[in-house]
């Protein structure tokens, strides 16, 4: 089962992913692209952790993700970083 440490642990998670990817944000669109492996690194969390609490963030509205794709060589469609969309606040 999980503790209450275990639910304050992931909010502050939340927390500091979701300002991470504001502050990355362009201004005009709200939308940035860092790769989950950028995130952890800056944020000093797990690839599995970023996974978890952007999954999260989706689910409470907070942001939204898009899959991006480039074509290689032999016209196969790759996954690169998601564009993350930082939504806008209910007043």
């Amino acid at each position: 089962s999980r503790g209450l440490g275990d639910v304050y642990k992931r909010q502050a998670y939340e927390f500091i992913v979701y300002a991470y990817l504001v502050m990355k944000a362009d201004r005009k669109t709200g939308t940035c692209y860092p790769s989950a492996a950028k995130i952890a690194a800056d944020c000093n969390i797990s690839i599995s952790q970023v996974r978890k609490v952007t999954a999260s963030l989706e689910e409470k509205g907070f942001i939204t993700k898009e899959m991006r794709y480039r074509k290689t060589a032999n016209d196969k469609n790759h996954q690169t970083s998601n564009l993350y969309h930082i939504e806008s606040l209910p007043i």
